[in-house]
């Protein structure tokens, strides 16, 4: 296999992290045969993880031709922890999350969030009550992730546009994060796109080059992968999906954008308890959310024609019927060439899928920091040679 370019030492850390995260107990042979990098450069840095204390060496163990006995590399789960939540208009999510990507504690807790003095005091007692259910901190405390629906500016730190939060936009987010909970570093995240990170890392994307997941709750909204890597957009707002104009008939419910005929006022969780409660049976309150989200999705894929799309989010675990008809109606409006050719796919991860995103991100920058690098997000499988050693 031939590289552009030489891999950064950040770029080879991520990759040797993310392969024994998804193939654990490698022997350095092994894992060698699984990365772009020579076997010097790769005894170096997995030296660096093991006097770090991100990797350990288990027990010997023999190989397949019954050679001398090989040390398998594996992650210490214990390494390093950190604490992600993510935010809907009417309910609050938090975890803590291991180096190895395993829920410790998690919690879930109904509360209206729209206002920003209650919903930091909130965010503060369940941060509080996570970390008394997780009392034996012993690795590193990577830091604090927290997603929201809407647009994020990272450079001012601000949150632009919420339409389903609309007293968060201005708000200085991270600064008031990092205040209420007294902890550092602070990350804020798109809740879509958190999600498709965890996808990435973690579930449905291990394995694919182009994705898009499409979170399906109170708002909608998108976290496009093109090439494993997360696509943003000029003013970070790609992934608003949930503003595509769907209907120019339907005018009966005003998107909160302020707008008639968006996706997310007609195919989301709000507008199908607001169609079952005006009195449509629930299965016709299903086919109609199915329909206006075929729409959007249909000429989503159309276009960007990506090898997985991955739904989640809370309406569909709270109206599990609902998933073969968005599949049955989606695959209608697909060009021919691309009806068997896209995966959609259920999350596999459900609603972790964003909290894991949010930890995957800090374990990278806190990796960074420990090896003294510059921060900056990379998506170290696209590197990763497809070959999975297990016997």
């Amino acid at each position: 296999m031939q590289f552009s370019r030489v891999l950064s030492s950040q770029e080879i850390i991520g990759l040797i992290t993310y392969t024994l995260r998804n193939y654990p107990n490698l022997s350095r042979a092994e894992l060698a045969t699984m990365l772009p990098v020579t076997p010097a450069t790769l005894t170096h840095h997995v030296r660096e993880l093991i006097d770090g204390g991100w990797v350990e060496e288990q027990s010997a163990r023999r190989n397949n031709t019954g050679g001398r006995p090989r040390m398998g590399l594996t992650l210490r789960n214990e390494a390093a922890y950190a604490i992600a939540m993510t935010v809907s208009p009417d309910l609050l999510t938090g975890a803590i999350v291991d180096f190895g990507g395993h829920i410790i504690a998690k919690m879930r807790l109904e509360h209206p969030m729209g206002q920003i003095p209650s919903s930091l005091q909130v965010i503060q007692r369940m941060t509080d009550v996570l970390l008394e259910r997780y009392p034996h901190q012993s690795g590193r405390f990577a830091g604090y992730g927290i997603a929201i629906p809407g647009i994020w500016d990272p450079e001012s730190e601000t949150v632009v546009f919420s339409p389903n939060l609309q007293e968060w936009a201005g708000m200085k987010l991270r600064e008031l994060i990092r205040r209420s909970t007294d902890t550092e570093p602070t990350l804020v995240e798109n809740d879509a796109d958190a999600a498709a990170w965890g996808e990435l890392w973690f579930g449905a994307g291990r394995d694919v080059q182009d994705m898009m997941y499409v979170l399906c709750d109170t708002g909608i909204g998108a976290g496009i992968i093109i090439q494993r890597q997360l696509i943003r957009g000029q003013n970070n707002s790609i992934g608003e999906i949930g503003h595509i104009f769907v209907d120019s008939s339907d005018s009966e419910f005003l998107c909160g954008c302020g707008q008639y005929g968006c996706l997310e006022a007609l195919g989301s969780l709000t507008a199908l308890q607001r169609y079952h409660a005006g009195g449509m049976t629930l299965s016709s309150s299903l086919g109609r959310v199915s329909r206006y989200l075929s729409i959007g999705l249909g000429g989503l894929i159309n276009v960007l024609s990506p090898q997985v799309v991955v739904l989640g989010g809370r309406m569909l675990a709270m109206y599990p019927d609902l998933w073969p008809a968005i599949v049955r109606d989606t695959r209608s409006r697909l060009l021919n060439h691309l009806t068997h050719k896209t995966q959609l796919i259920l999350s596999p991860l459900e609603d972790n899928a964003p909290l894991l995103g949010l930890a995957g991100l800090l374990f990278e920058q806190e990796l960074a920091r420990s090896q003294g690098q510059a921060i900056h997000t990379v998506s170290p499988s696209q590197w990763l040679t497809r070959h999975d050693p297990s016997p």
